[in-house]
């Protein structure tokens, strides 16, 4: 039963198949009609388009060489592409709707630049058109690029040096203060050691005034003790001696106490010259240390570490080293070379024929399928009517 059915079923399509050759083979003249029309008109349309032209050329996007080696670039590819087509692109196809513009990049600092048109010449213009702007906005880039980067510097130089300058003050009005506290000390120590010293120059002015009375009353003494001594002689040898001695002190013991005195005149001298030497000696001392005193040398090493502290100072170290890194980077900016923008090679351009094989192909092809569709069209309208 199965073996039947599909027998039958093959049987059908070997018919249907048979029938459908039979309908084409009948209606060729429909088929090769339709193919000469398709044909007729794609070698007419080929014939009457026009060549185009395809106009190209690259770029090498400028730079800036430093002075250590460093390139940087004024623009990279993928930035400068994003701006024509915004703002080129659209104005160029506004003007020119025939013309087909395409960018591509090479390792970013590379462009490729082709634009498709039927004008030879309106590719060169339009091509030309974008260099010059190409080149007019690189260099209003290089120029503010690198004003502004001279400014941000010149700025960053002129905090630093306010630093610098606000730190050094700091330190000068610190060492101000110090030199007035030891300028004072100095006034009040001196006018102590003026006191001091005028205090002793008076005590031994003093004694050394008393020694000359003193050597005085010592020469008195001694000239009384002469003529006592002689008196004493002559009362020896009369006897007067024995009356005197009734009713006064004998000479021998007025004698000796003048003796007595000049001792203790001599003794007191002496002292007195000892007082002037220890004086004299306490006087030069003072005269010679005079400003030596634990408070003022405290003063001055305090002085003398914060000189040294300015002047060695970390913060001032580091900000010495900032401002010469800043001044060389200016230095640098200013002596750096400036590349610009240029063509790799000429601006060349390409005719491109129209593909006439390929058109008339397709005509042929299209006509084909449209025939065998009119073929069908015709037969299923024919079969409605018999029914």
């Amino acid at each position: 039963m199965a073996n039947d059915l599909n027998q039958s079923l093959y049987v059908e399509d070997e018919i249907d198949l048979k029938e459908i050759f039979k309908i084409l083979i009948e209606s060729k003249k429909l088929i090769i009609s339709t193919i000469l029309i398709f044909t007729t008109a794609s070698i007419i349309y080929s014939l009457s388009l026009k060549p185009s032209f395809l106009t190209s050329t690259s770029l090498e996007i400028g730079y800036s060489q430093m002075i250590n080696g460093d390139k940087e670039l004024i623009e990279t590819a993928s930035g400068l592409i994003s701006d024509l087509k915004i703002l080129l692109i659209k104005k160029y196809s506004d003007n020119q709707s025939s013309s087909n513009i395409s960018m591509n990049k090479f390792e970013n600092k590379i462009i490729s630049l082709e634009i498709t048109s039927s004008s030879a010449e309106n590719n060169e213009n339009l091509l030309t058109e974008i260099i010059n702007y190409i080149d007019e906005r690189h260099s209003n880039f290089a120029l503010l690029d690198t004003k502004q980067k001279k400014n941000e510097i010149s700025h960053k130089i002129e905090i630093i040096e306010s630093e610098i300058s606000l730190y050094k003050s700091q330190n000068l009005f610190n060492l101000a203060n110090i030199e007035f506290e030891i300028s004072l000390l100095k006034e009040n120590m001196r006018a102590d050691l003026e006191a001091e010293i005028s205090k002793l120059e008076s005590e031994i002015s003093k004694l050394e005034s008393g020694l000359p009375i003193i050597d005085q009353e010592i020469s008195q003494l001694k000239q009384v003790i002469i003529e006592d001594t002689a008196n004493l002689n002559l009362l020896k040898n009369t006897n007067l001696s024995l009356e005197r001695a009734a009713n006064s002190p004998t000479l021998e013991q007025i004698i000796s106490s003048y003796k007595s005195k000049i001792f203790q005149l001599t003794r007191e001298r002496n002292n007195n010259i000892s007082d002037i030497s220890s004086l004299s000696q306490e006087l030069d001392a003072l005269k010679k240390n005079s400003l030596q005193s634990d408070d003022l040398l405290e003063l001055e090493k305090r002085k003398k570490d914060s000189e040294n502290y300015a002047s060695q100072s970390d913060k001032l170290f580091s900000l010495e080293q900032r401002q010469k890194t800043l001044e060389n980077q200016l230095l640098m900016l200013t002596s750096q070379t400036q590349i610009k923008t240029q063509l790799i090679g000429n601006i060349e351009t390409k005719t491109i024929k129209p593909k006439t094989q390929v058109i008339i192909s397709l005509g042929l092809i299209f006509g084909f399928i449209t025939g065998i569709f009119l073929v069908f069209i015709n037969n299923f309208i024919k079969s409605y009517k018999e029914h």
